[in-house]
């Protein structure tokens, strides 16, 4: 029964962790971030629910689909360039965008398999937190509490915190397509928001008490204290940090592809675990290399922005198009 309905909550939440390891900066400081966790966690949550009711409704238009699975193949080649960026930044001498592009995309086709995503999931985010908290203690030496930073919690501390912390995740929408399976659990969304964000505070946390002040001002601050700890795996055994981002973003890209096959109307097998055929691969590998190459040259961090908005003006019509419908449907007289 597992097999034939595995539980896709690991994956979507690797996914949502991975949004926090390759960002390239902090985003906030910590005290008036862990304050507005609540309401950050709160309003997710709220988005995310509004447009799984909405879904319902209106997530059967094609054009609905469709613009959805467009914003899917964007956001798998933003987290291509957004990993590739980061090795050209962390290794000068390291793998081509096109080295990159086919490291991360073949695995997929093991992947295609949905108890695959799920089995794999399992064990790369039990590996993640193991590494992060090997990572922390590591540098825990060079941890002050000092460091801390003792900002006033103004209004613009307030809007600085809430903009980086209420991203809307495609990891945030996927379980909306499938609403009557139990490849989710219970309060799913609520549960996302939460060890998301929960997740993103403690980086942020560990980062200040590492930086300092100069947290905010950091480029890939993650792998920079990662590289100074005195006995980190991360300075002795690079490859394990290599092979571990990639299998972040790799399941993150099966997992937009598995969307994306429910998008284009069904399953290309038989079956449910064979939700992505081998047919579908060749299409898949174009597209993802053609748009790499399209963007290379750009802003990847603007690019991620874009996304962000994109998805979020997406969801607020998908909202409007559920409120809209509902208003419309007839109303059942009482008898």
């Amino acid at each position: 029964m597992k097999r034939e309905a595995p539980n896709l909550f690991a994956a979507v939440l690797l996914g949502v962790f991975g949004n926090v390891l390759l960002s390239s900066r902090s985003g906030y400081w910590v005290r008036p971030g862990i304050l507005l966790l609540p309401v950050s966690v709160a309003v997710l949550t709220m988005v995310s629910v509004a447009f799984a009711w909405a879904w319902r409704r209106v997530g059967r238009n094609p054009l609905v689909r469709w613009l959805l699975l467009a914003l899917l193949a964007m956001s798998s080649a933003v987290e291509i360039l957004r990993l590739w960026r980061l090795f050209e930044s962390a290794y000068p001498e390291g793998m081509s965008m096109f080295g990159v592009c086919l490291m991360i995309v073949a695995p997929v086709i093991y992947l295609r398999r949905v108890s695959s995503i799920a089995q794999t999931a399992n064990v790369v985010l039990a590996v993640l937190l193991v590494a992060s908290l090997f990572m922390v203690v590591s540098i825990a030496p060079q941890l002050r509490v000092s460091h801390l930073q003792c900002v006033p919690l103004s209004l613009q501390q307030v809007k600085t915190t809430l903009w980086a912390q209420l991203v809307l995740y495609p990891e945030l929408l996927l379980p909306s397509l499938w609403p009557d399976s139990a490849r989710f659990g219970k309060r799913t969304l609520l549960r996302l928001a939460g060890w998301g964000l929960a997740f993103s505070a403690a980086a942020h946390l560990v980062l200040e008490l590492f930086f300092g002040a100069d947290a905010l001002m950091q480029e890939n601050p993650l792998h920079t204290a990662a590289q100074s700890g005195a006995f980190s795996i991360f300075n002795r055994l690079e490859w394990l940090q290599l092979i571990l981002w990639m299998m972040v973003v790799t399941i993150k890209l099966a997992m937009y592809l598995y969307a994306g096959v429910h998008l284009m109307g069904g399953h290309a097998c038989k079956s449910e675990n064979n939700a992505v055929g081998l047919d579908r691969f060749p299409f898949y590998f174009g597209l993802m290399l053609f748009l790499c190459a399209l963007w290379r040259s750009a802003d990847v961090n603007m690019l991620t922005g874009i996304r962000n908005k994109l998805l979020l003006a997406y969801a607020a019509v998908i909202v409007l198009g559920g409120v809209v419908q509902w208003l419309l449907e007839p109303k059942s007289e009482p008898a």
